[in-house]
């Protein structure tokens, strides 16, 4: 017979064991398979929640992605296009324009004519004058349009030679003389510049014309320019005498 009191300790230490760590779980037991089933189900959803963010974000990407690509494939249509321009203006040669003051003519095989005309500005004892010269056509076209007072109009005065003391800077008998003018295209170059104080052009240019620095006189009221006047200048033909 064993004592009561050593059944007790037996069973106390057998519960004692059951509640250790490593304990044995029974895969029969139906309430642990549903909870790992459940646990399973909803890992498995998460997953496929994940999986769907994912295939929406990696189809809103590829959408961006062909918008992109679209927008690459435009703009190097347009650079094409940019170049094919570029390319064409070379071969067709210039597109540079320039106004030969003193002439009515451009310089042979250099550039084409636009349009020949006179030389115009403001009156020089005017304060308010614009300071630029114009090369004004021989046929000019108006607009129907209101007319204002005088008061409140810019004027434009035709442009002579001063040649003074008998000078003949800009030609024999050339005082007082209208001054004409030619608007001229390079049918070689894509730039023009006008160099003072220069007789030659600097290396990588080519000379299209030269003369001499002329502008209004410095102490009139009205401002004025610095232009080139041919050094083979001509008067216009039939000119006013004032």
């Amino acid at each position: 017979m064993v004592p009561n009191h050593l059944i007790l300790c037996m069973l106390l230490f057998y519960v004692n064991c059951d509640d250790s760590p490593d304990k044995r779980i029974l895969l029969s037991d139906p309430d642990y398979v549903q909870q790992q089933l459940i646990h399973l189900q909803s890992e498995l959803q998460s997953l496929q929640a994940t999986v769907q963010s994912q295939n929406t974000e990696l189809h809103t990407q590829s959408g961006e992605l062909q918008t992109l690509q679209a927008t690459v494939q435009t703009q190097t249509s347009e650079i094409s296009s940019l170049k094919q321009q570029l390319v064409q203006a070379n071969s067709d040669g210039g597109g540079s324009t320039f106004v030969r003051w003193g002439r009515t003519d451009c310089p042979a095989n250099l550039t084409e004519l636009v349009y020949s005309g006179y030389a115009g500005g403001s009156w020089y004892g005017h304060s308010g004058a614009a300071a630029d010269p114009l090369c004004l056509p021989s046929d000019p076209e108006w607009l129907q349009t209101t007319i204002v007072p005088d008061t409140y109009t810019g004027q434009i005065y035709g442009a002579e030679y001063e040649s003074v003391n008998a000078h003949t800077l800009f030609g024999p008998k050339s005082h007082d003389e209208e001054v004409p003018c030619a608007v001229c295209r390079s049918t070689s170059f894509v730039s023009s510049v006008m160099i003072p104080a220069r007789t030659t052009c600097y290396s990588g240019w080519t000379k299209a014309y030269g003369g001499s620095l002329a502008s209004g006189y410095y102490a009139q009221a009205a401002a004025s320019q610095f232009v080139c006047i041919d050094e083979h200048a001509q008067p216009v033909v039939g000119g006013g005498d004032r």
